[in-house]
Protein backbone atom coordinates (compact mmCIF):
# COMPACT_ATOMS: atom_id res chain seq x y z
CA UNK A 1 0.00 0.00 0.00
CA UNK A 2 2.76 2.46 0.83
CA UNK A 3 4.36 1.75 -2.26
CA UNK A 4 1.34 2.46 -4.52
CA UNK A 5 0.71 5.30 -2.53
CA UNK A 6 4.28 7.06 -3.29
CA UNK A 7 3.25 6.31 -7.05
CA UNK A 8 -0.03 8.19 -6.45
CA UNK A 9 2.42 11.14 -4.69
CA UNK A 10 4.51 10.99 -7.69
CA UNK A 11 1.40 11.43 -10.31
CA UNK A 12 -0.74 13.97 -8.78
CA UNK A 13 2.77 15.87 -7.57
CA UNK A 14 3.85 16.06 -11.48
CA UNK A 15 0.15 16.87 -12.58
CA UNK A 16 0.40 19.58 -9.96
CA UNK A 17 3.32 20.85 -11.46
CA UNK A 18 1.71 21.27 -14.96
CA UNK A 19 -0.69 22.79 -13.71
CA UNK A 20 0.80 25.58 -11.90
CA UNK A 21 2.37 25.79 -15.63
CA UNK A 22 -0.49 26.57 -16.88
CA UNK A 23 -2.01 28.83 -14.46
CA UNK A 24 1.49 31.05 -15.18
CA UNK A 25 -0.60 31.61 -18.66
CA UNK A 26 -4.07 31.41 -17.27
CA UNK A 27 -4.36 33.58 -14.04
CA UNK A 28 -7.66 32.59 -13.52
CA UNK A 29 -6.49 28.86 -13.18
CA UNK A 30 -5.06 30.32 -9.69
CA UNK A 31 -7.68 29.14 -7.48
CA UNK A 32 -8.21 25.81 -8.62
CA UNK A 33 -4.33 25.26 -8.47
CA UNK A 34 -4.00 26.15 -5.12
CA UNK A 35 -6.63 23.42 -4.56
CA UNK A 36 -5.18 20.70 -6.06
CA UNK A 37 -1.71 21.55 -4.68
CA UNK A 38 -3.20 21.57 -1.29
CA UNK A 39 -4.93 18.18 -2.46
CA UNK A 40 -0.71 17.14 -3.43
CA UNK A 41 0.23 18.08 -0.06
CA UNK A 42 -2.50 16.07 1.62
CA UNK A 43 -1.50 12.99 -0.28
CA UNK A 44 2.26 13.54 0.61
CA UNK A 45 1.45 13.67 4.15
CA UNK A 46 -0.77 10.38 4.70
CA UNK A 47 2.12 8.53 2.70
CA UNK A 48 4.23 9.83 5.60
CA UNK A 49 1.72 8.98 8.12
CA UNK A 50 1.43 5.31 6.68
CA UNK A 51 5.25 5.24 6.68
CA UNK A 52 5.98 6.29 10.68
CA UNK A 53 3.27 3.42 10.86
CA UNK A 54 4.89 1.06 9.05
CA UNK A 55 8.54 1.74 10.81
CA UNK A 56 6.33 1.70 14.15
CA UNK A 57 5.35 -1.81 13.70
CA UNK A 58 8.43 -2.73 12.53
CA UNK A 59 8.86 -2.80 8.46
CA UNK A 60 12.11 -0.94 7.32
CA UNK A 61 12.85 0.76 3.99
CA UNK A 62 15.76 -0.85 2.10
CA UNK A 63 18.17 1.91 2.39
CA UNK A 64 18.10 4.15 5.60
CA UNK A 65 18.43 7.49 3.44
CA UNK A 66 14.36 6.29 2.60
CA UNK A 67 13.81 8.37 5.97
CA UNK A 68 15.57 11.74 4.00
CA UNK A 69 13.48 11.79 0.75
CA UNK A 70 10.65 10.25 2.54
CA UNK A 71 10.82 14.12 4.87
CA UNK A 72 11.63 16.14 1.92
CA UNK A 73 8.95 15.00 -0.38
CA UNK A 74 6.20 15.97 2.49
CA UNK A 75 8.24 19.34 3.09
CA UNK A 76 8.72 21.67 -0.32
CA UNK A 77 4.63 22.42 -0.54
CA UNK A 78 4.36 23.21 2.99
CA UNK A 79 7.23 25.69 2.37
CA UNK A 80 6.13 26.85 -0.93
CA UNK A 81 2.38 27.69 0.27
CA UNK A 82 3.91 29.92 3.32
CA UNK A 83 6.41 31.50 1.08
CA UNK A 84 3.78 32.63 -1.50
CA UNK A 85 1.50 34.29 0.77
CA UNK A 86 4.20 37.02 0.52
CA UNK A 87 3.71 37.68 -3.16
CA UNK A 88 1.89 38.54 -6.19
CA UNK A 89 -0.60 35.70 -7.50
CA UNK A 90 1.68 35.63 -10.57
CA UNK A 91 4.46 34.82 -8.76
CA UNK A 92 2.55 32.78 -6.14
CA UNK A 93 2.57 30.33 -9.11
CA UNK A 94 6.39 29.99 -8.94
CA UNK A 95 6.96 29.18 -5.51
CA UNK A 96 3.73 26.53 -5.78
CA UNK A 97 5.47 25.26 -8.78
CA UNK A 98 8.74 24.63 -7.03
CA UNK A 99 7.32 22.86 -4.42
CA UNK A 100 4.98 20.37 -6.51
CA UNK A 101 7.74 20.31 -8.68
CA UNK A 102 10.25 19.21 -5.82
CA UNK A 103 7.81 17.12 -3.96
CA UNK A 104 7.56 14.96 -7.81
CA UNK A 105 10.78 14.83 -7.66
CA UNK A 106 11.94 13.94 -4.12
CA UNK A 107 8.87 11.06 -4.18
CA UNK A 108 10.46 9.66 -7.01
CA UNK A 109 13.58 9.46 -5.33
CA UNK A 110 11.67 8.33 -2.51
CA UNK A 111 10.23 5.13 -3.66
CA UNK A 112 13.34 4.10 -5.54
CA UNK A 113 14.99 3.77 -1.85
CA UNK A 114 12.34 2.19 0.17
CA UNK A 115 11.97 -0.83 -1.46
CA UNK A 116 13.40 -4.13 0.34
Amino acid sequence: MHARLGVAVIVVAAVGTLFALWARARPSAIPTVRVFVQLCAVVAALEAVLGLVMVVTGNRPGQAIHYFYGAATVIPIPAAELLARRVRPESEMLYLLAGVAATALFGLRAVTTGSM
